[in-house]
Protein backbone atom coordinates (compact mmCIF):
# COMPACT_ATOMS: atom_id res chain seq x y z
CA UNK A 1 0.00 0.00 0.00
CA UNK A 2 1.18 3.81 -1.07
CA UNK A 3 0.48 5.95 2.16
CA UNK A 4 0.24 9.29 -0.12
CA UNK A 5 0.18 12.58 2.02
CA UNK A 6 -2.41 15.43 0.98
CA UNK A 7 -2.05 18.81 0.23
CA UNK A 8 -5.29 20.98 0.15
CA UNK A 9 -5.30 24.13 -0.81
CA UNK A 10 -7.56 27.27 0.13
CA UNK A 11 -6.96 30.91 -1.14
CA UNK A 12 -3.10 30.14 -1.98
CA UNK A 13 -2.75 28.50 1.70
CA UNK A 14 -2.42 24.50 2.82
CA UNK A 15 -5.61 23.69 4.75
CA UNK A 16 -7.98 21.21 6.40
CA UNK A 17 -11.50 20.95 6.26
CA UNK A 18 -13.59 19.46 8.78
CA UNK A 19 -15.91 16.49 7.18
CA UNK A 20 -15.33 19.08 3.89
CA UNK A 21 -17.51 21.96 5.46
CA UNK A 22 -15.66 24.99 3.72
CA UNK A 23 -16.51 27.42 6.67
CA UNK A 24 -14.30 25.56 8.79
CA UNK A 25 -10.78 25.58 7.41
CA UNK A 26 -7.60 25.44 9.66
CA UNK A 27 -4.75 26.94 7.81
CA UNK A 28 -1.26 25.31 8.10
CA UNK A 29 0.81 27.94 6.22
CA UNK A 30 1.09 29.54 3.35
CA UNK A 31 3.98 27.51 1.04
CA UNK A 32 2.42 24.44 -0.67
CA UNK A 33 5.88 23.84 -2.31
CA UNK A 34 7.45 24.01 0.50
CA UNK A 35 5.46 21.45 2.40
CA UNK A 36 5.56 19.20 -1.25
CA UNK A 37 9.22 19.56 -0.68
CA UNK A 38 9.67 18.20 2.72
CA UNK A 39 7.54 15.16 1.72
CA UNK A 40 10.24 14.29 -1.14
CA UNK A 41 13.23 14.58 1.42
CA UNK A 42 11.66 12.47 3.71
CA UNK A 43 11.12 10.24 0.77
CA UNK A 44 7.98 10.15 -0.14
CA UNK A 45 6.95 9.82 -3.92
CA UNK A 46 3.37 10.84 -3.92
CA UNK A 47 1.53 13.60 -3.56
CA UNK A 48 -2.53 14.52 -3.28
CA UNK A 49 -3.08 17.94 -4.43
CA UNK A 50 -6.54 19.10 -3.94
CA UNK A 51 -7.61 22.69 -5.07
CA UNK A 52 -10.60 23.36 -2.36
CA UNK A 53 -11.08 26.85 -4.18
CA UNK A 54 -12.06 24.96 -7.50
CA UNK A 55 -14.08 22.54 -6.11
CA UNK A 56 -16.36 24.84 -4.66
CA UNK A 57 -16.52 26.98 -7.76
CA UNK A 58 -16.26 24.86 -10.17
CA UNK A 59 -13.21 25.28 -11.99
CA UNK A 60 -9.38 24.83 -11.12
CA UNK A 61 -8.14 28.19 -9.41
CA UNK A 62 -4.53 26.59 -8.29
CA UNK A 63 -3.10 25.22 -11.48
CA UNK A 64 0.06 27.58 -11.22
CA UNK A 65 0.84 26.19 -7.45
CA UNK A 66 0.34 22.49 -9.02
CA UNK A 67 2.96 23.78 -12.07
CA UNK A 68 5.50 24.53 -9.32
CA UNK A 69 4.96 21.31 -7.31
CA UNK A 70 5.79 19.64 -10.33
CA UNK A 71 8.46 21.27 -12.14
CA UNK A 72 10.29 21.62 -8.54
CA UNK A 73 9.80 18.25 -7.39
CA UNK A 74 9.62 14.82 -8.63
CA UNK A 75 6.33 13.71 -6.56
CA UNK A 76 3.63 11.79 -8.50
CA UNK A 77 1.08 14.50 -8.43
CA UNK A 78 -2.80 13.31 -8.43
CA UNK A 79 -4.95 16.95 -8.58
CA UNK A 80 -8.43 17.31 -8.15
CA UNK A 81 -10.67 20.19 -7.35
CA UNK A 82 -13.26 21.65 -10.12
CA UNK A 83 -12.02 19.52 -12.89
CA UNK A 84 -15.48 19.65 -15.02
CA UNK A 85 -14.71 19.20 -18.39
CA UNK A 86 -12.47 17.42 -21.31
CA UNK A 87 -10.49 21.00 -21.63
CA UNK A 88 -9.63 21.68 -17.83
CA UNK A 89 -8.37 17.59 -18.01
CA UNK A 90 -5.78 18.36 -20.37
CA UNK A 91 -4.70 21.24 -18.62
CA UNK A 92 -4.44 19.62 -15.05
CA UNK A 93 -1.93 16.64 -17.40
CA UNK A 94 -0.26 19.77 -19.31
CA UNK A 95 0.44 21.31 -15.51
CA UNK A 96 2.45 18.41 -14.21
CA UNK A 97 -0.35 16.52 -12.66
CA UNK A 98 0.34 12.51 -13.15
CA UNK A 99 -3.42 11.58 -12.53
CA UNK A 100 -6.09 13.56 -12.24
CA UNK A 101 -9.45 13.11 -10.10
CA UNK A 102 -12.50 13.72 -11.12
CA UNK A 103 -15.79 13.98 -9.52
CA UNK A 104 -18.71 15.62 -9.84
CA UNK A 105 -17.89 16.25 -13.81
CA UNK A 106 -17.86 12.28 -14.00
CA UNK A 107 -21.60 11.94 -12.66
CA UNK A 108 -22.91 14.44 -15.35
CA UNK A 109 -23.80 12.02 -18.54
CA UNK A 110 -23.93 8.58 -18.07
CA UNK A 111 -22.05 8.15 -21.20
CA UNK A 112 -18.91 10.34 -20.55
CA UNK A 113 -17.11 7.97 -17.70
CA UNK A 114 -16.33 5.69 -20.68
CA UNK A 115 -15.67 8.76 -23.17
CA UNK A 116 -13.00 9.68 -20.64
CA UNK A 117 -11.90 6.40 -20.16
CA UNK A 118 -10.88 5.93 -23.93
CA UNK A 119 -10.05 9.85 -24.47
CA UNK A 120 -7.00 9.60 -21.70
CA UNK A 121 -6.64 6.12 -20.66
CA UNK A 122 -7.24 4.57 -17.24
CA UNK A 123 -3.76 4.70 -16.36
CA UNK A 124 -4.08 8.92 -16.06
CA UNK A 125 -7.54 9.18 -14.29
CA UNK A 126 -9.21 8.70 -10.44
CA UNK A 127 -12.41 8.44 -10.00
CA UNK A 128 -12.97 10.85 -6.66
CA UNK A 129 -16.03 8.73 -4.58
CA UNK A 130 -16.60 10.68 -1.51
CA UNK A 131 -18.96 9.06 0.43
CA UNK A 132 -21.95 10.20 3.16
CA UNK A 133 -24.41 7.90 4.33
CA UNK A 134 -23.71 5.13 1.54
CA UNK A 135 -24.30 7.68 -1.30
CA UNK A 136 -21.64 9.76 -3.48
CA UNK A 137 -21.33 13.17 -2.67
CA UNK A 138 -20.67 16.44 -5.16
CA UNK A 139 -19.84 19.64 -5.44
CA UNK A 140 -17.32 19.58 -2.92
CA UNK A 141 -19.32 16.86 -0.69
CA UNK A 142 -21.84 20.42 -0.52
CA UNK A 143 -24.39 17.92 -2.84
CA UNK A 144 -25.69 14.50 -3.07
CA UNK A 145 -25.78 12.51 -6.44
CA UNK A 146 -28.45 10.35 -5.25
CA UNK A 147 -26.34 7.06 -6.58
CA UNK A 148 -25.27 4.34 -4.18
CA UNK A 149 -21.99 4.35 -3.86
CA UNK A 150 -21.55 0.56 -5.13
CA UNK A 151 -23.78 1.53 -7.88
CA UNK A 152 -21.37 4.32 -9.46
CA UNK A 153 -18.28 2.00 -8.91
CA UNK A 154 -19.56 -0.76 -10.47
CA UNK A 155 -21.05 1.38 -13.70
CA UNK A 156 -17.21 2.88 -13.44
CA UNK A 157 -15.99 -0.20 -13.82
CA UNK A 158 -17.88 -1.22 -16.36
CA UNK A 159 -16.65 1.93 -17.98
CA UNK A 160 -12.70 0.92 -18.14
CA UNK A 161 -11.93 2.65 -14.89
CA UNK A 162 -9.39 1.63 -12.44
CA UNK A 163 -8.49 3.65 -10.06
CA UNK A 164 -10.82 5.40 -7.36
CA UNK A 165 -10.53 7.48 -4.47
CA UNK A 166 -12.74 6.21 -1.52
CA UNK A 167 -13.07 9.27 1.49
CA UNK A 168 -15.20 8.60 4.62
CA UNK A 169 -16.85 11.82 4.32
CA UNK A 170 -17.89 11.50 8.05
CA UNK A 171 -14.36 10.56 9.37
CA UNK A 172 -12.68 13.36 6.76
CA UNK A 173 -10.73 15.96 9.33
CA UNK A 174 -11.62 14.47 12.32
CA UNK A 175 -8.65 12.10 13.07
CA UNK A 176 -10.83 9.78 15.07
CA UNK A 177 -9.10 6.88 13.42
CA UNK A 178 -9.85 5.02 10.07
CA UNK A 179 -12.69 2.24 9.53
CA UNK A 180 -11.18 -0.82 7.78
CA UNK A 181 -14.42 -1.76 7.93
CA UNK A 182 -15.91 1.14 5.67
CA UNK A 183 -13.29 -0.01 2.95
CA UNK A 184 -12.84 -3.87 3.59
CA UNK A 185 -16.40 -4.95 1.45
CA UNK A 186 -15.54 -2.41 -1.33
CA UNK A 187 -12.29 -3.93 -1.96
CA UNK A 188 -13.65 -7.51 -1.90
CA UNK A 189 -16.90 -6.68 -3.73
CA UNK A 190 -14.61 -5.03 -6.71
CA UNK A 191 -11.31 -6.97 -6.75
CA UNK A 192 -10.38 -5.57 -10.54
CA UNK A 193 -10.15 -1.84 -8.80
CA UNK A 194 -7.27 -0.29 -7.04
CA UNK A 195 -9.06 2.11 -3.91
CA UNK A 196 -7.21 4.28 -2.25
CA UNK A 197 -8.68 5.16 0.94
CA UNK A 198 -8.87 8.13 3.16
CA UNK A 199 -10.87 10.03 6.41
CA UNK A 200 -10.06 10.00 9.78
CA UNK A 201 -6.31 8.50 9.90
CA UNK A 202 -4.55 9.94 12.48
CA UNK A 203 -1.36 7.53 13.26
CA UNK A 204 0.69 5.46 11.78
CA UNK A 205 -1.69 2.03 13.69
CA UNK A 206 -4.64 3.27 10.99
CA UNK A 207 -2.75 2.55 8.37
CA UNK A 208 -1.71 -0.24 9.11
CA UNK A 209 -5.58 -1.05 9.33
CA UNK A 210 -6.17 0.42 6.12
CA UNK A 211 -3.20 -1.69 4.68
CA UNK A 212 -4.45 -5.01 6.07
CA UNK A 213 -7.72 -4.14 3.75
CA UNK A 214 -5.66 -4.59 0.65
CA UNK A 215 -5.70 -0.77 -0.63
CA UNK A 216 -3.72 0.28 -3.29
CA UNK A 217 -2.92 3.45 -1.36
CA UNK A 218 -4.52 5.69 1.83
CA UNK A 219 -4.74 8.99 1.88
CA UNK A 220 -3.62 11.23 5.12
CA UNK A 221 -3.92 15.25 5.50
CA UNK A 222 -4.51 16.71 9.14
CA UNK A 223 -2.18 13.99 11.19
CA UNK A 224 0.63 14.90 9.41
CA UNK A 225 0.09 18.93 9.52
CA UNK A 226 -1.13 17.90 13.34
CA UNK A 227 1.87 15.75 14.15
CA UNK A 228 0.19 12.81 15.43
CA UNK A 229 1.91 11.15 12.10
CA UNK A 230 5.53 11.75 10.78
CA UNK A 231 7.07 11.78 7.80
CA UNK A 232 9.15 8.86 8.61
CA UNK A 233 5.90 6.76 9.99
CA UNK A 234 4.49 7.05 6.18
CA UNK A 235 7.91 6.16 4.58
CA UNK A 236 8.25 3.38 6.84
CA UNK A 237 4.66 2.04 5.79
CA UNK A 238 5.66 2.82 2.01
CA UNK A 239 8.94 0.24 2.66
CA UNK A 240 7.52 -2.39 4.33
Amino acid sequence: MIVIPAIDIMNGKCVRLLKGRFDSPTSYGNDPLAMASAFEDAGITHLHLVDLDGAKDGTPANLSTLEKIASKTSLSIDFGGGVRSPGLIESVLAAGADRVNLGTYLFSSTHLPAELAENFGAERLIAAIDIDRGYISLKGWQESSGIKAENGIRDLLDAGWKYFSVTDISRDGTMQGADPEFYRPLVKSFPGAKFTGGGGVATKEDLVKLKSCGLYAAITGKAVFEGTLSLKDIAFINNS
